[in-house]
């Protein structure tokens, strides 16, 4: 793996960010072998509202990471979605951590701790302390409890019978 960078997203970064959303949902879908038609299309539109929003609303912050020029990974610092606030009392003006992604190739290669670690530095320079993440992936589950230990709050049987959904309350001090 070459250098990485950090940076916010730009409008010349749309095209590229929507491929590697695309890419990755797609896999991450085929791997859980998800058998929702609709799946992709909504997480996709909701990834693409989430990019248009960093433009016209200042509380939506994307950010990617590129080597080489090439996108590869992707972060938002956002309002916390209705899923965590409709079921955690939330800190006045809480932030998610959220559409953290990576594309396929450059998985398991170090590319979403340096997105976890450089989200953190972002938080800390906005002077926030606080951030909730959540996850509804069996896969993604796995990867942030690895990262975060055990989430804060588990629903239980949320996207159907055995399918919980995982969120986290993190405490930037507590992170390693």
């Amino acid at each position: 793996m070459d250098v990485l960078n950090f940076r916010a997203l730009e409008q010349s970064d749309v095209k590229s960010l929507q491929r590697l959303f695309m890419e990755s949902l797609s896999e991450l879908i085929r791997r859980e072998r998800f058998e929702d038609a609709d799946l992709l299309d909504e997480e996709v539109a909701r990834l693409n509202t989430t990019i248009q929003d960093h433009f016209d609303d200042d509380t939506v912050h994307l950010y990617v990471v590129e080597e080489d020029g090439t996108i590869v990974g992707a972060g938002a610092l956002l309002p916390p979605n209705e899923i965590i606030s409709g079921h955690l009392e939330l800190e006045r003006d809480a932030i998610e951590l959220g559409s953290v992604y990576v594309t396929p190739d450059m998985q398991r290669q170090g590319v979403g701790q340096y997105v976890l670690s450089e989200m953190r530095r972002e938080m800390l320079a906005q002077k926030r302390h606080v951030f909730y993440l959540d996850a509804g992936f069996p896969s993604a589950q796995t990867y942030w409890q690895k990262r975060l230990g055990a989430p804060t709050l588990v629903l239980e049987h949320y996207w159907g019978p055995g399918a919980p959904h995982m969120i986290w309350r993190i405490d930037l001090k507590d992170m390693k």
